[in-house]
């Protein structure tokens, strides 16, 4: 596959950053940001990566935890930055290649890593494994199920993004094959979150670098 399902999926956040901000502020997953502030270092490093406006990385350095942000998509990153707590940085970069002189006591990847290809995942999770320190803790949010799909319409009307789905089996696999251990998993629909959205199932994975 070529980076279309990338390019495509950026395109759409840069064309619909506005409403895709102010939708994606009241989806934020508390209960598992909460979980992840307790299992994380006390003023610990934390990467933010797919960070998209920065809502997740501004509310973690808020609780004093300093904060890198990266994400491809000028339009949110450019909210991000001017939006960003003082902890918080961010930068462009791509997931599967990132390049950063710093080890993090924890890695956040919230809805992010889902926009990659099958083939890509491990990479990207071996790549984390470098870079967090041990027993650091590292967040993973992906829709549940099988295959891969270009989907049109979604948290905004018209937009077009790829996505892969995954059953938590092949999660945890993954996982360990990169070097994690799998510390919880949780599935869960968002329509028992927010009423308003359509019943979906998300998987929602902590794990750890091996001490």
């Amino acid at each position: 596959m070529t980076d279309d399902h990338i390019q495509t999926t950026v395109k759409t956040y840069d064309k619909t950053a506005k409403e895709y901000i102010v939708k994606v502020q009241k989806y934020a997953p508390e209960p598992e940001r909460e979980k992840f502030i307790s299992l994380v270092k006390p003023g610990g490093k934390i990467l933010d990566a797919g960070c998209g406006s920065g809502r997740d990385a501004n509310y973690f350095a808020s609780k004093g935890f300093t904060v890198t942000g990266i994400d491809l998509s000028d339009t949110l990153l450019a909210y991000a930055g001017a939006n960003a707590h003082v902890h918080a940085t961010f930068k462009k970069m791509d997931l599967r290649a990132i390049k950063l002189d710093t080890s993090f006591d924890g890695i956040w990847a919230c809805a992010s890593l889902l926009h990659l290809t099958r083939e890509e995942f491990v990479p990207v999770l071996r790549n984390f494994q470098h870079m967090i320190m041990p027993g650091g803790t590292l967040f993973l949010l992906l829709k549940e199920g099988t295959g891969d799909q270009f989907v049109t319409g979604g948290t905004i009307e018209g937009d077009t993004r790829f996505f892969t789905y995954y059953t938590r089996d092949e999660i945890k696999t993954s996982l360990e094959e990169a070097g994690f251990s799998v510390l919880n998993q949780l599935v869960w629909d968002q329509k028992d979150r927010h009423s308003e959205r359509p019943h979906e199932m998300w998987i929602s994975t902590f794990a750890t670098t091996r001490k």
